[in-house]
């Protein structure tokens, strides 16, 4: 009985958790450039353990978190400051905590004329913060990430990706931060650049409303298994308390 409990505890905590990433996920469908978080079930078998009767080992399970870093897609704003990048990696942003990362590519100018986020933190180039301040106040930016201004080529957008995406920090606000899991920053160079457009989050929304009542119908059943096992042990509680 004792396992019964144990398996049936684990899977409603299991659905907990998965609700909890889906609820999240779900809060940050319309933000650009948002990565899902998924969760999975991993089975550890135990080495050099005793086969039961039916040839079975010792069979440890492991939920591991992980991000989706695939695509999302890419549509047209004609915001001259709204950057998508069409490829892997992040964009680099300057903020009071050090460095940061972030596909949320929905940038504007300061009074400054720095391209900054809608935190106002500075947008990195190769060569520190941006500053689009040309004379005539217009300004191009090239899918390899080249700053043209006055008809002359600036600075360079800094986009970096890591040899372990899966090893970032998440730090809020659709920003990561670099960890020693995730390794050192690595330049990108196949990566495009494309001005005037915003990735989509790679969330879909369709697909996991499926998803979200499937948790819920799980979550539901896990608790009238547990209910059941209460009842069963109070009768078995019950009938050895009673005197014969």
């Amino acid at each position: 009985m004792q396992t019964g409990w144990n398996q049936a505890v684990y899977m409603g905590l299991r659905t907990s958790t998965e609700f909890e990433l889906l609820s999240h996920n779900m809060a940050n469908a319309n933000s650009p450039g948002f990565k899902q978080e998924l969760v999975r079930l991993w089975s550890m078998e135990s080495q050099g353990g005793t086969a039961n009767d039916l040839g079975q080992t010792p069979t440890a399970y492991l939920d591991v978190r992980s991000r989706d870093y695939t695509q999302g897609s890419l549509h047209e704003t004609g915001n001259e400051t709204d950057l998508g990048l069409d490829g892997p990696g992040f964009f680099k942003v300057q903020t009071p905590q050090g460095t940061r990362y972030t596909r949320n590519g929905m940038f504007q100018l300061n009074p400054d004329r720095q391209l900054v986020t809608d935190k106002g933190y500075p947008v990195l180039g190769k060569n520190g913060p941006l500053t689009l301040n040309a004379n005539d106040q217009n300004f191009y930016i090239d899918p390899e990430g080249g700053i043209h201004m006055d008809n002359s080529l600036g600075d360079q957008l800094a986009v970096v990706d890591f040899p372990n995406p899966q090893g970032l920090a998440a730090q809020g606000g659709n920003f990561f931060a670099a960890t020693p899991d995730s390794g050192t920053e690595i330049e990108v160079p196949t990566t495009k650049i494309r001005q005037g457009e915003l990735e989509d989050s790679n969330f879909d929304a369709t697909t996991e409303v499926v998803q979200l009542i499937n948790i819920q119908r799980s979550f539901e059943a896990y608790l009238k298994v547990l209910d059941t096992f209460n009842t069963k042990d109070q009768k078995v509680i019950d009938q050895v308390g009673s005197p014969t």
